[in-house]
């Protein structure tokens, strides 16, 4: 069986392990920075695989090196057989199985990160690694076999079903004004009117995301010269200035858990009341087949998810 895959020289797992790394790099140079020598070998290697194969891996694009289609099948195609070879020692020597969860930084820190204990129960104690991309990065490394789950965006799927998903929240934005940043005394209008925003010190994210354009683009519609006095890099920065009650923000319903009632004025953000996105757990069926993750795991880890994931 198979004999023609070894009736000539040129495959090895070493070769092969040696071109997923350069495609999981990005490059040659990538994979061994300041190594030349293993820059090198890593070279005839991809050459001894194009030879055994017969096709071109991969192609040059200026200075760079980028796989061609071919290319790409045959990093899937390692990435998923090493995988499977890792799961098998692993469970025969009685060690836990690793998955790579991903989501967005902020996402990953008020949903995915409270749950990982919970969520490594479900997998029967797996070893769990986090990684923070956004979310059409993420719908890719899932494709790949790079991430096993993802939270991300439901419209960034492109063929969401419930074959490849499980809804966790759907987002919404509220106003969120600590108590003491309000005007004093009578008839100092209403925390929810437009006209008074322009007179808060607000916090905003500035990372040209899709919630922080939305956040943006809806405060001009509204009319408000949003001009924050804080541009944070994250979700989590904005809500702790607004913990800390140094200044006002728009935050979507994950950020609210842990907010003081009694110190912060938490309002639905009428402008983006029917903004409708959803944030679901990710997953590549044919991974969870080979790595055996079955339907009622996938459940329990989406159920302790959502957990997580309302106030």
């Amino acid at each position: 069986m198979f004999e023609s895959l070894f009736s000539k020289s040129g495959l090895s797992l070493d070769r092969l392990r040696s071109f997923l790394e350069m495609a999981e790099a990005g490059g040659i140079a990538k994979a061994a920075p300041g190594d030349a020598v293993r820059q090198s070998q890593i070279s005839r290697q991809i050459r001894e695989l194009e030879e055994f194969f017969g096709t071109e891996l991969t192609r040059r694009r200026g200075k760079s090196l980028v796989l061609t289609p071919s290319g790409r099948r045959l990093a899937d195609l390692i990435r998923a057989q090493l995988q499977g070879l890792d799961d098998f020692r692993r469970e025969e020597q009685g060690r836990p199985k690793v998955f790579v969860l991903g989501a967005g930084a902020s996402t990953l820190e008020m949903m995915v990160a409270p749950r990982l204990p919970d969520l490594a129960k479900a997998l029967e104690g797996a070893l769990l690694r986090t990684e923070s991309h956004r979310s059409r990065a993420l719908v890719e490394a899932v494709q790949e076999g790079r991430v096993d789950f993802a939270v991300v965006r439901r419209d960034a799927i492109a063929d969401p079903s419930k074959k490849n998903c499980q809804p966790l929240v759907k987002l919404s934005f509220h106003l969120c004004i600590p108590y003491r940043l309000l005007p004093k005394g009578k008839n100092t209008g209403d925390p929810g009117d437009p006209a008074l925003w322009s007179k808060l010190p607000f916090a905003a994210g500035r990372d040209g995301g899709q919630l922080d354009r939305a956040i943006r683009e809806a405060m001009e519609k509204a009319g408000v010269d949003f001009s924050p006095r804080f541009e944070c890099g994250s979700i989590l920065q904005v809500r702790q200035l607004v913990m800390q009650e140094d200044c006002a923000a728009v935050l979507p319903n994950p950020a609210l858990p842990g907010l003081n009632e009694k110190q912060i004025l938490v309002l639905p953000f009428e402008p983006l009341a029917s903004y409708g996105r959803t944030l679901v757990l990710h997953w590549n069926p044919r991974q969870m087949e080979t790595r055996a993750v079955d339907p009622t795991t996938l459940r329990k880890i989406g159920e302790c998810l959502t957990r997580t994931a309302s106030p």
